[in-house]
């Protein structure tokens, strides 16, 4: 037991012999005494002493206090600062994600538009897309990853081809100018062809059939002729061509 005490760190050594130098003269003053005072002396000073203790436990491990009072620092700044900006709408939502960015946290709750207000579309990030009504973190991915596999949308209604997607949330979004990555039909290979969202493999095999067969295609139109190209297919795919 002795042997072990001196295992102990300088500082705890001192701790606890303080701390018997403690109760053994409370214990003197109680059995000399035997006042009520006196107890509540000796009482008063073991709590002096464990005050004591507890500072210089903090003294020992600085970076506890410090690393709690940086994280609320954190939290309260991010918070005062989009209360200040929030009232912009749209326009300030860059510079709240570059502040929170900047002190490495994320804002989970953003300003939701309102009726009568719209994200474009194609230019939209999930951040913005973020911002609409119904639309969380996973429909904004969805929506960009898709929109990429395409090429860029042509239509609000190709938002439906995303599996349960909330329809109400169409209603804020818009398309301008929509100019879509084309695809040159006579000269992408089968697999390059099927990788879009609006060819199967039977498409693209038929596409490619009819470029060694009758030479390049002019129209898209000239795929009318193949049983794996009815004609919404075509109107689906038109927008996406190039010859």
């Amino acid at each position: 037991m002795i042997r072990e005490f001196f295992y102990l760190q300088k500082s705890d050594r001192k701790v606890i012999l303080t701390l018997l130098v403690i109760i053994v003269v409370a214990l003197g003053v109680i059995f000399l005494t035997g006042g009520e005072n006196d107890t509540s002396n000796a009482l008063t000073a073991a709590d002096t002493l464990k005050s004591e203790v507890r500072r210089d436990t903090f003294r020992r491990k600085p970076y506890y206090k410090c690393d709690t009072v940086y994280v609320h620092t954190k939290v309260v700044y991010r918070d005062r600062y989009y209360r200040t900006d929030k009232s912009d709408g749209i326009k300030s939502l860059d510079t709240i994600q570059r502040t929170n960015h900047a002190h490495g946290t994320i804002v989970s709750n953003l300003h939701k538009i309102r009726e009568g207000e719209h994200v474009v579309l194609n230019t939209a990030d999930t951040t913005a897309l973020k911002t609409i009504p119904g639309i969380g973190p996973y429909f904004a991915r969805k929506i960009v990853q898709y929109g990429e596999r395409l090429g860029g949308y042509v239509s609000i209604d190709q938002l439906d081809e995303i599996d349960d997607f909330p329809l109400d949330s169409k209603k804020y979004l818009v398309i301008q100018d929509a100019q879509p990555r084309k695809l040159n039909i006579n000269q992408l290979s089968l697999n390059e062809l099927k990788r879009h969202p609006y060819v199967n493999y039977y498409q693209a095999r038929a596409i490619e059939d009819y470029r060694r067969l009758h030479g390049p295609i002019k129209s898209i139109n000239d795929l009318r002729l193949s049983k794996d190209f009815p004609p919404e297919a075509i109107e689906r795919l038109k927008p996406y061509v190039a010859y």
